[in-house]
């Protein structure tokens, strides 16, 4: 068994950090590179065609007026905003009096005082950036204009000057709640994006008629007064009925296998106990885990495939792209068939695991393939419930 880097990949973006200190920002990694079936771009699958499947076993105003919304309205809010820093910031004495930075981006919002979309979600890049290559980070707001408080918010969001020039291509992001706190309704938080160095140039000269943004998933956790109590028994076990847990493949346990006596499903389902964030809510993620084995020449990569709707599937289909920004594919448009007689139903909150062999000639794109130079798609996806 061989691991690649960390057992699943990761997106590192600079949330939950000290506005202060931009060497913190960097080394914080919180997000797994997972996708979403509800993607049109940057989508992981985990499976190949069912041939290759070899067992059961991916100027600053200018740019306030540019926002980016969770749901495609136009109805502009006419209640006040106020800007509120991350817990990170909070609990390291940062406010909008110590922090220049801070101090700034209040002094934007007292000047937008109706930015964004009423009863939606807004992403927009305030126009200013932190830090210095290759450590440059964009400076984004999130504002919240529902009547819902959010925490452990994950959206991907595609942000650039041009459909050809993205600095974020339907890229992941997740703001946790223990660092970046609680978006209430009505506020406005900063977030640090990184930028990768190559794209640096590319948003300095931007501008408002250049810019494609666009959010294609959004999702979060609600967070009520009643979430900073005292967890209740009942609601305990609400929680752990939501935890995936992994389900080993029907042809595999038709030959006996179980999590005692086969290893690799052993290590599965640890890599699941100790990431049970993984995936979407309310939707079926597919990721690459990060494990490989190579046997008689040939890779073979472990995915897995997340299912964190309410809906038993079967018989699940679709096509997967999969291969890196410069368009050298791996597999491009491959059909993935997930048979019933041979994988079993994937049901709610349970995560399959799934071998896909790397296509010969491909295994060194294969590795070289990395979270700043992914590109994936899952096309068609259908199944039978």
């Amino acid at each position: 068994m061989k691991k690649l880097g960390f057992l699943l990949i990761l997106v590192v973006v600079l949330v939950g950090c000290d506005v202060g200190q931009l060497a913190d920002k960097l080394t914080e990694e919180i997000m797994s590179n997972s996708v979403s079936s509800e993607s049109t771009q940057s989508t992981a699958s985990s499976g190949g065609n069912s041939a290759v499947i070899e067992s059961s076993v991916e100027d600053n105003e200018e740019f306030l007026s540019e926002q980016t919304s969770s749901d495609s309205t136009d109805k502009k809010s006419s209640i006040g905003l106020t800007l509120v820093p991350q817990d990170a910031e909070i609990s390291k004495g940062l406010t909008v009096e110590t922090d220049a930075t801070l101090g700034m981006l209040e002094d934007y919002v007292k000047e937008n005082p109706n930015m964004g979309y009423e009863n939606d979600v807004t992403i927009i890049y305030t126009g200013e950036t932190y830090g210095e290559s290759p450590n440059l980070a964009g400076i984004f707001f999130i504002i919240n204009r529902t009547t819902s408080a959010m925490k452990d918010i994950h959206f991907t969001y595609t942000f650039g000057k041009s459909d050809s020039e993205l600095i974020f291509d339907k890229q992941s992001f997740t703001l946790k709640g223990d660092s970046f706190g609680t978006l209430e309704p009505n506020t406005v938080m900063p977030m640090y994006l990184m930028i990768d160095s190559s794209k640096e140039a590319l948003l300095k000269g931007m501008n408002t008629s250049q810019l494609v943004e666009e959010i294609h998933v959004f999702d979060y956790t609600h967070a009520g007064k009643s979430d900073q109590s005292t967890q209740s028994e009942e609601s305990a076990v609400e929680t752990s009925k939501d935890e995936l847990s992994l389900v080993i493949p029907k042809q595999n346990t038709d030959n006996g296998q179980t999590f005692d006596n086969n290893p690799l499903m052993a290590e599965f389902q640890q890599l699941v106990t100790e990431h049970p964030d993984m995936g979407f809510n309310n939707d079926v993620t597919v990721m690459y885990s990060g494990l490989y084995d190579n046997t008689e020449g040939d890779t073979a990569a472990y995915f897995f495939v997340i299912n964190k709707t309410d809906i038993e599937m079967k018989n699940i289909r679709y096509q997967l792209s999969y291969g890196n920004k410069d368009g050298e594919m791996v597999w491009d448009k491959e059909a993935v068939i997930l048979r019933e007689d041979i994988f079993g139903p994937l049901k709610p909150n349970t995560v399959l695991p799934l071998t896909m062999t790397v296509p010969k000639g491909k295994t060194d794109l294969f590795f070289s393939i990395t979270n700043e130079n992914l590109s994936i798609k899952l096309d068609e996806f259908n199944f039978e419930e």
